[in-house]
């Protein structure tokens, strides 16, 4: 009985290695130099985290809720050199907290209008957007210190026209590529909150 077993393990190990040579022998190398990683704004993204910004408030998606289970609290910081924008999640009496959901505890959290005409004219002062406009931007996870953050570029939107789905347009230069460069897409989103961010003030 050993001898059949180590006979049919012997089969399987040689059968293994035969398919990995032939896939070696179809599989072509290749260096990622020159590609550039699609941007997820240029296809349909309705259920992903972002954050739509209008002349007088801010709002998270549900998305972006469902990334921070329970959390009722965020502190929102920017980079004005870098154009970012991270939220991260804190504690309700944490200074600069800002209630970014409804409900909490038993009751299930919904996302919520954050007004915030002083910090809208900022941040569109920032970006020399057009305030009859609205912006969205799509969220990403980010990491500092063993702290699970959310990073939205702000350079990277998509703008809206009139009110509801009227009509949506991407930045003009973005007809010139597709995305980051492939070696250096991991590194855009590497964060440093010592770096130059600083936190809002309430909104």
């Amino acid at each position: 009985m050993t001898k059949m077993n180590d006979n049919n393990q012997i089969e399987d190990i040689t059968a293994k290695a035969e398919l990995l040579e032939n896939v070696s022998e179809d599989v072509e190398e290749i260096n990622l130099a020159g590609y550039q990683v699609t941007k997820a704004e240029l296809f349909s993204h309705t259920k992903e985290p972002a954050i739509t910004v209008w002349e007088n408030r801010v709002k998270f998606n549900m998305a972006c809720l469902r990334k921070f289970p329970g959390v009722t609290h965020i502190q929102i910081l920017i980079h004005p050199e870098q154009k970012r924008l991270i939220i991260r999640p804190c504690k309700p009496d944490a200074p600069d907290s800002l209630r970014w959901a409804n409900g909490g505890g038993e009751k299930e959290l919904k996302n919520r209008d954050l007004l915030c005409k002083i910090f809208a004219a900022k941040l569109f002062d920032l970006m020399g957007w057009d305030k009859q406009y609205r912006y969205k931007m799509l969220g990403k996870p980010a990491v500092y210190n063993n702290e699970m953050l959310f990073l939205f570029k702000l350079t990277d939107f998509e703008l809206f026209v009139g009110g509801g789905k009227k009509g949506s347009y991407l930045p003009g230069d973005w007809r010139d590529y597709f995305g980051i460069p492939a070696e250096q897409h991991d590194d855009s989103y590497k964060i440093d909150l010592a770096d130059g961010y600083i936190t809002t003030d309430r909104v």
